[in-house]
């Protein structure tokens, strides 16, 4: 990727999802309205943009990651496997470990939350996957589970509250989903570019080499 992609995938990720996560708030915590300050306004949009930047650093190191894991396992068949048996270890901890931290009171609450990212999740790889190539659906499955839960750590352990936690969870959904969903598209204009010289180059040869037949 080029460095005016990188730029367009990271302001618009910022733009869309500080705003996704702003509605969020606003939604989760009605107060921010019913407050009609500027002061609440700033503390909401604070809020989003924290973990939309989050969602960002969370992408970027995913992808230093996912390289390295394929060099070191060499090649995608064993390190799909292992970032399989990692999904089914981050969904146990996400309620295993706050259960251990906050009683056995909300477990079904922990165990729909898991539910409703695996949906999405999958919703979102299987896209991934229609719009490139099906190698990238456990790729995509694994930052949309097990990255996003590592993100979402900050708020965990800090608090229980609903309104809270989830208005960051979704922050954090949308903006990988959008970053994952967008990625090729930011770097297929560099690709096209990149082909044009050497298509070039092609037809320039090929009327030397007609000039010098004729």
């Amino acid at each position: 990727m080029k460095v005016q992609g990188f730029l367009r995938l990271f302001w618009t990720t910022l733009v869309f999802g500080t705003l996704f996560g702003f509605v969020m708030n606003l939604l989760a915590n009605p107060g921010y309205l019913v407050s009609q300050s500027w002061e609440a306004i700033v503390t909401a949009l604070s809020y989003s943009s924290t973990w939309t930047g989050i969602s960002m650093m969370g992408f970027f190191a995913y992808l230093i990651v996912h390289r390295v894991g394929l060099d070191l396992f060499r090649g995608p068949r064993l390190w799909n496997r292992v970032q399989v048996l990692l999904i089914a270890f981050a969904l146990f901890d996400a309620v295993y470990l706050r259960m251990l931290a906050f009683g056995n009171d909300h477990m079904w609450r922990y165990i729909g939350e898991m539910v409703v990212l695996v949906i999405v999740s999958w919703i979102i790889a299987t896209s991934k996957a229609k719009q490139t190539n099906a190698s990238a659906f456990i790729p995509t499955l694994f930052l949309m589970i097990v990255i996003t839960l590592i993100e979402w750590i900050p708020a965990l352990q800090a608090t229980d509250e609903i309104a809270l936690l989830w208005p960051a969870l979704a922050t954090l959904v949308f903006a990988n989903a959008y970053q994952v969903l967008m990625l090729h598209r930011f770097q297929a204009p560099a690709q096209a570019e990149s082909v044009k010289p050497s298509t070039a180059g092609k037809a320039k040869t090929k009327k030397r080499v007609s000039s010098k037949s004729s």
